[in-house]
This record gives C-alpha cells, structure tokens and sequence, in this order.
C-alpha cells in the first residue's frame, strides 16, 4: 500500500503534532518530571485507543508476528524514546532537543537501507552535511550562559536511535498488518509496561509520580496530542518510504522554533546560532526528501 503523496501529507501533520507536544512538555515541567509525562500521558491515552479499536478495528486480522514487531516498537519509542526526548527538553530546552532530534531521517534512512532494502536517493548525503552543520551550532554556548549543558546532548541524540530503530520495527509490523490504529494501541500498552517496569531502577527523583495535580492536566492532553502525531506517523510509515516520510517529518523543529518564540519567552531563550542551525537542520531534512519534490 504505497502512496508517497498521502504519506507525506500525514507525516507532514506529524511534524506539526511533534513540536505542539514539545511545547506542553517545556510548559508542564514545573508540575512533574519526565517520568511522570511519559507515564501519565500513556495511561490517559491507552483507554481511548483500546475504545477506537473496539470501534473502528478488525480484531480477527491481528498477527503474533505483527503484534511482537509492535510489541518491540512500544519499548524502543514510547518508552526508550520519550523518556530521552523528554529529559533532553528539560535539560537542553525545546529549542535545542528537537532539532537535534532531527538527525533522526539519516539513521532511519541508513537503517533502511540496510534492513528494509530501500535505496534513498544521494541527495540524502547532501541533506546529511546541512544536518550535522545545524547541530554542531546547538553546541555554541556562550561564557555565563548556565541555561543548559553539553552533557546532556547524548539525550536527545539516544532519542534519534531508539526512534529510528522504531520506525524500522514498525514498518515490517505494517507491512504484515495494516492498521495503523491497532499498531498504536500495542505500542502504546507495550510502552507503558516497559516504563513502569523500568521506573524502578530509576533514580528516585526521576521516578513517575502520580499524585493527582496539574502535571495530569498537562501530560495528559500531552499524551493525547502525542498519540494523535504517533497515529499520524503510523500512517506515514505505512504508506510511504521511511527515508521519504521521515524526513518530512522532522520538520518539526521549524514549527517548535516559532512556537518557542510566541510561547516560553519566559522559559527559553532563542538565540541567533540555534535559529541558523534550526534552519540548516530542516533544509537538510527537506533535501533528503527532495527525490518525491
């Protein structure tokens, strides 16, 4: 079921949903920490997707082989992957996180070409070069800046891998069940049970607490907001190439800049280097999906 021009147009809206979702979490830190987000936003979330399923889905369809590679995905992108872009927002800011995030098309390009056999075209190595420029200028930190540390950029760089390597699995389950809605709602509850069973090994300042306050109001519409991008990609993913979708999507961090700017002036400081890098990030991004252009 392929069709690039459908696909792109889905992943497109997922790059949107992206970076609305990474705004609520700059905004709700105050209330919970990352742990906290990850978890609350998938209990608020797993409910309506268990009743969409109910509604919408075909249970006789459902394949273990399906189920086990979405099974996978819920402990590589629910839970590796939220918990590191999560933390790297909180450390790092919205404004660097997410376009660091975007070096996430070449890995899941790479990956792809070398699980799924697709052939990118060499364009990609040209977007590749404008990427890796547009973050080493998220490294530039000013003398006195004490907002954010270089330690931490492995964060969202963990989150890159654990995505990509998600997208992959994601697609060989698509490919065997076509149902984007089905595959979410696994991920999803696959997700959950991995970060709960991992949040006992955390730190006890990083461990999920689910006292009832206003980190509910914000990670739960954060988790529900997520869950529609995360739909949104499933579609993507399953319609068109992962090197062509995936770099569409990571047009996120254009739209996070913006919104950062209107919205967390108080919080984040957007400073000419991350806005030039933010730039070469995404017209990276774009050339590497030049080929379907």
């Amino acid at each position: 079921m392929i069709d690039q021009a459908t696909a792109c147009i889905f992943a497109f809206c997922a790059a949107i949903g992206a970076a609305t979702f990474s705004i609520i979490i700059r905004k709700g830190q105050r209330y919970g920490n990352a742990t906290s987000g990850v978890v609350i936003g998938l209990i608020v979330s797993v409910p309506f997707l268990l009743v969409l399923v109910l509604i919408f889905s075909d249970l006789r369809l459902i394949d273990r082989t399906a189920v086990l590679c979405f099974f996978v995905s819920g402990l590589l992108g629910p839970c590796l992957g939220r918990l590191f872009i999560f933390y790297g927002i909180h450390h790092l800011g919205v404004s660097r996180a997410i376009p660091l995030k975007s070096v996430q098309p070449l890995v899941a390009a790479i990956m792809a070409y070398m699980v799924l056999g697709e052939r990118p075209s060499p364009l990609i190595w040209m977007g590749t070069l404008m990427i890796v420029g547009g973050c080493a200028l998220f490294s530039i930190k000013k003398s006195g800046d004490l907002s954010w540390n270089r330690r931490y950029i492995w964060l969202p760089m963990a989150a890159v891998f654990a995505f990509a390597a998600g997208a992959i699995v994601r697609k060989i389950g698509l490919g065997i069940l076509f149902s984007p809605l089905i595959g979410v709602t696994i991920t999803s509850i696959s997700g959950l049970i991995f970060i709960l069973s991992f949040s006992f090994a955390l730190p006890e300042n990083y461990r999920p607490n689910l006292a009832w306050g206003k980190s509910w109001y914000y990670y739960g519409i954060c988790g529900l907001v997520n869950t529609g991008t995360f739909i949104l990609s499933f579609h993507a993913v399953m319609r068109g190439d992962i090197s062509i979708t995936q770099p569409i999507a990571s047009t996120s961090p254009f739209f996070a800049l913006i919104l950062s700017h209107l919205l967390l002036r108080d919080v984040e400081k957007v400073t000419f280097p991350i806005v030039i890098g933010t730039f070469l990030t995404v017209g990276g991004a774009l050339l590497v999906s030049w080929k379907f252009f």
